[in-house]
């Protein structure tokens, strides 16, 4: 049977860069090709002189008719950035593959279906990533929304609340909206992550992430104070923040790793032992899309404690794989909910959930699988 052919609109590379977009661009590229399609990357050539004069002129008009807000999410970026995507034979293709990017998907003008896959929609953004937009900039982007996901025959988001949102705020087809959950660029060999030592009362946590309020810093060291007060030696290792937070200063228990640059083979390895000699993963953020460190905590069957906010709920199963707490959670609930599953001794049954939350879902072969499933479901089948 003839493959399908792909055409994968991206500002970079996708066969190559592994770093854009936390590497979802190079992944979702391989993992199309992984399920039997015949994909192409379409470049619009966002380093040309032309695109970064006229993406400037159209942050500027932007900025005067809107005040505060998201350029990308105007009707005037989108016409901007769409026409060096417009001007190439986009009818060759089978299907289109557009991974964020929302103002070229609003503009696209190709006759072929589109696939528009992101983590988010604009309303759900607004006051919880995004703060201080103007009126005029929010009814500009919900505008904007509203068009791109018009435009995509299938809408793909990486959370069941991205998805709702897609389908009650923008009038998306709930039959042509999918899941699929972002994958962990780990290797496939990796070490899983330690069983705490039950009988010497130690346990090692895990909090990765660069943006340590929104992130749940302070959370995350109170719930490891209260695990030593409670009789469990416990050390929190830290990576992600660029700067050590002064709240942790004169903490032993805490140890400040800082940011590890996965460019680096040196310091990519060491992001990835942390994970095998650590226990448990812990990450109280106040707000998420679709935190890649989840998959990567269920690669290493890593137990995770987390929040009930966005879309963690895809990627941390009460029960299953770790648990997700109330945003109103404080450190001490997490440390006495961590508590629980140390005295239960359920670090092994949580690990096995994360291997197989991994192995099912969050994982790219996964994501490769799924892929080739709705390409027979959509297209060999159907015709298409």
């Amino acid at each position: 049977m003839k493959k399908i052919k792909v055409g994968y609109i991206s500002p970079v590379n996708p066969k190559k860069d592994r770093m854009a977009w936390s590497g979802t661009y190079y992944n979702t590229f391989h993992a199309i090709r992984d399920a039997g399609a015949e994909v192409e990357w379409v470049s619009y050539n966002t380093q040309s002189i032309i695109y970064k004069l006229a993406t400037k002129c159209a942050s500027f008009l932007y900025k005067i008719a809107k005040g505060k807000g998201s350029s990308t999410h105007s009707r005037v970026m989108s016409k901007v950035h769409s026409f060096f995507v417009n001007n190439q034979n986009l009818d060759k293709y089978d299907l289109l593959f557009i991974p964020g990017q929302i103002d070229i998907v609003a503009g696209l003008k190709a006759r072929v279906p589109a696939i528009y896959y992101t983590d988010g929609t604009f309303n759900i953004m607004v006051d919880y990533y995004w703060f201080g937009y103007s009126k005029k900039a929010i009814d500009e982007g919900n505008k904007l929304e509203r068009k791109a996901v018009k435009k995509s025959k299938f809408n793909f988001r990486s959370s069941h609340w991205a998805a709702e949102s897609t389908v009650n705020d923008y009038g998306a087809n709930s039959k042509q909206t999918y899941i699929f959950p972002f994958g962990a660029d780990v290797p496939q060999d990796c070490l899983l992550a330690q069983i705490p030592d039950y009988k010497s009362r130690t346990l090692k946590l895990l909090f990765s992430g660069k943006e340590w309020d929104r992130k749940g810093g302070r959370i995350a060291v109170a719930a490891a104070e209260y695990l030593n007060k409670a009789g469990i030696n416990t050390e929190l290792y830290i990576v992600g923040p660029t700067v050590k937070p002064e709240y942790i200063e004169g903490k032993d228990f805490v140890k400040f790793i800082g940011y590890l640059d996965k460019n680096s083979a040196s310091e990519y390895e060491k992001y990835l032992s942390l994970y095998h000699e650590c226990s448990a993963f812990i990450l109280p953020t106040r707000a998420e899309c679709a935190g890649l460190v989840f998959s990567e905590a269920n690669a290493f069957g890593m137990p995770i404690f987390s929040s009930e906010t966005g879309g963690v709920g895809d990627y941390v199963i009460n029960g299953v794989n770790g648990y997700r707490l109330p945003l109103s959670a404080t450190g001490e609930d997490f440390g006495k909910k961590i508590e629980e599953v140390y005295k239960e001794k359920a670090f092994d049954q949580l690990s096995n959930g994360a291997q197989e939350t991994y192995k099912n879902s969050t994982s790219w072969n996964a994501w490769s699988k799924h892929f080739k499933e709705f390409i027979e479901e959509n297209f060999e089948q159907n015709g298409e």
